[in-house]
Parts: structure tokens; C-alpha cells; sequence
């Protein structure tokens, strides 16, 4: 779940959603903080917030905008109260993704590089096209083409190509295209859609974002969570 970061008296804290993923209609949840996880990779603040339902005796992290789970760095650029960044540069959100395969990122030619920086490169943007739907994993280019509002025959053709290639910076290239396509709708947009695409690659589980306007809780893409009610399995 992700929740707004905000100052509250000279710092910063975490919002209390008013319920969990615990949520019941029978059941309502008593949701309070618990404690703060410090954290050495992560939010530049250095932590994140747990919260507990005392209801049903079920604790969970609430992560600020942008973070996911076992993330190193913010997944996309956002504020920690979840807005978007007013130095977005080129009009789109920097993005982990992004960062990962750039062009300008690769050794030039001729540079000295180590093996365990090629290795590192690979390996994100390798895991940037399993989210994307681009290689094999449990996102297929159809599932990832719903999710990410794109068509079908786009993501087809680039898991074509990346299904041709072994070149590092072939798969870069594809992968960034594709980021700055999606980047263009805003930051909070291709936050949400990558946090259903990574529930569906089976890295987290469901995802939720409260927001403070209506103090609603989202269930992010719950039409393509399996076993919804209502909803078909994908």
C-alpha cells in the first residue's frame, strides 16, 4: 500500500489510511502506526511506515508514493505526499526504469568497464522488460498491453525484437522507448500501472493507494487481480 508523506509539525509523517487490506464489510478495520522501519536503500528519508490493524491483528508497510516493496530507488519520481514533481524534465517522470537503460548510462566504447557493472545493467534491464511484459515471465505482452492502456501489437513486436537480440543495448533502447511513451501521462498514472504490473509479475501483492481527497483506498487494477469477485482471472 502507499500512503501521502506529509510535515506534520516540523516532520514528516506518515498518512493512517482508515482501513487496510484487511478491509472486511462485516469487520471494519482499526488501523493505527506501529513503527517505523528504518531503511539503508529506499525513501531518501531513510524509512517506512508500518501500520497495524488491530482488528484483525494484521500489520503492513505503507510505503510513499513512488516505492515498492524491496526497491533500492523510487520506481517513479513522485513527491511523498504523492504529487507530481514540478521539475519533471522533458515533461515526463524520471523513472528507476528509466535510470537503468539509458544510452547514456553504457560505457562508451572503448571505456574501461567491469564485468559486475555489465552484469548489474543487464540484469535491471532485463527485470524492466519482465515488468513491461517484454520477456518471459508471468506478464504477457496482452496482459501488459491492457494494464498499461497501449496496443497489443506494439508490445508484440518488441518482445519480437528483444526475443532476437542478446545485445544490452538493444534491450535498453526498447525498454526506454517504451518508459517514454508511458512517462508522458504522468507520473501517478505510470506509478499505478506499474504496481498492478508487478502484482501480476508476482513481486508484491495487491496493490492500494490511499488518497487524503474522499480518504478513499484504491484497489489498483482489481479487474485483473485473479479471483476477484466479479472479475475473471486473467
Amino acid at each position: 500500500m502507499t500512503t501521502p508523506y506529509v510535515e506534520s509539525e516540523g516532520e514528516l509523517v506518515a498518512v493512517v489510511p482508515p482501513r487496510g487490506p484487511c478491509w472486511r464489510d462485516e469487520t471494519p478495520c482499526a488501523v493505527g502506526p506501529h513503527h517505523k522501519r528504518r531503511r539503508k536503500a529506499g525513501p531518501a528519508f531513510g524509512w517506512v511506515a508500518v501500520m497495524r490493524c488491530s482488528r484483525h491483528a494484521l500489520a503492513f508497510t505503507a510505503y510513499p508514493a513512488g516505492h515498492v516493496p524491496y526497491g533500492r530507488a523510487p520506481l517513479v519520481a513522485l513527491a511523498p505526499d504523492g504529487s507530481e514533481l514540478a521539475e519533471r524534465r522533458s515533461e515526463r517522470a524520471e523513472t528507476a526504469i528509466e535510470d537503468a537503460a539509458q544510452g547514456q548510462r553504457w560505457p562508451r566504447e572503448g571505456a574501461h568497464e567491469t564485468e559486475g557493472v555489465r552484469t548489474t545493467q543487464r540484469r535491471r534491464v532485463r527485470e524492466a522488460a519482465i515488468l513491461l511484459g517484454l520477456a518471459a515471465g508471468a506478464t504477457t505482452p496482452v496482459l501488459a498491453a491492457a494494464v498499461l492502456h497501449l496496443p497489443e501489437g506494439r508490445l508484440v513486436e518488441t518482445t519480437r525484437r528483444l526475443s532476437e537480440s542478446r545485445d544490452l543495448v538493444t534491450w535498453g533502447r526498447c525498454v526506454i522507448d517504451l518508459v517514454h511513451v508511458l512517462a508522458r501521462r504522468g507520473g501517478r498514472w505510470l506509478m499505478d500501472r506499474f504496481a498492478v504490473l508487478g502484482h501480476l509479475a508476482g513481486w508484491w501483492g495487491r496493490p492500494w493507494r490511499f488518497v487524503l481527497r474522499g480518504a478513499r483506498l484504491l484497489p489498483l487494477g482489481e479487474a485483473f487481480w485473479p479471483g476477484t469477485r466479479g472479475h475473471p482471472p486473467p
